[in-house]
């Protein structure tokens, strides 16, 4: 099942794409920032759906897993079944043993040989953290589109565009992507960093500190 607020916000990308080249139909000149900026909102798309992809990857892993710790369970209880005649009775220390190293066998299922279930949920999460940003920028302004910007002042600023720009300009004169991170954690505590608006604000921040 693909994520519904992802799909929507990758419509809302597009559908801007969609009415910046419908205005440059029109334009005899170009500019190179419009360019930049329609390179940008591609890779955006593009970045998105791939993130998409690999999201909606590892929910069928998930399901694929259950679905062989249910047939694990169910086989385990057939064999206990047909052979429990044959088995002396274990002491319940023995049992209790047993069944702990069953349940840690089942947690041993990997999602792609070096990471865990959990862990790969914990990473899809706060994906913002690993994933690639894109292209670098040495002025956050340049990589928001309008309508990221409109997504952030509504979503995260309380639709105070003033307090939008003023936070803007103080995360364009810092030095780091932990500095910056220290400043909205502060100024804003009550962000979700595992909510799909701050997935897309952070990975901004990141082409600008990380690329």
């Amino acid at each position: 099942m693909l994520n519904s607020n992802k799909v929507s916000e990758i419509k809302i990308i597009v559908s801007g794409l969609l009415q910046d080249l419908d205005s440059l139909s029109n334009a005899d000149i170009i500019s190179p920032l419009k360019w930049e900026e329609l390179n940008i909102t591609a890779d955006n798309i593009k970045q998105k759906i791939n993130t998409l992809m690999i999201e909606h990857e590892r929910y069928n892993l998930v399901k694929l897993n259950q679905t062989i710790a249910e047939l694990k369970r169910s086989f385990s209880d057939i064999q206990l079944n047909v052979s429990k005649s044959l088995v002396p009775r274990l002491p319940v220390e023995k049992k209790l043993k047993l069944r702990v190293e069953e349940d840690e066998e089942e947690m041993e299922l990997f999602y792609d040989g070096r990471t865990s279930i959990l862990d790969a949920a914990k990473i899809a999460d706060t994906g913002w953290i690993s994933d690639m940003p894109g292209p670098k920028v040495d002025d956050l302004n340049a990589a928001i589109t309008l309508n990221d910007k409109l997504f952030f002042i509504k979503g995260l600023f309380n639709e105070d565009e003033e307090q939008y720009k003023l936070s803007i300009q103080k995360l364009n004169d810092m030095l780091s992507m932990d500095e910056a991170l220290e400043y909205t954690r502060t100024a804003f505590p009550d962000w979700d960093e595992e909510s799909n608006i701050i997935y897309r604000f952070y990975m901004i921040l990141r082409r600008k500190f990380d690329a």
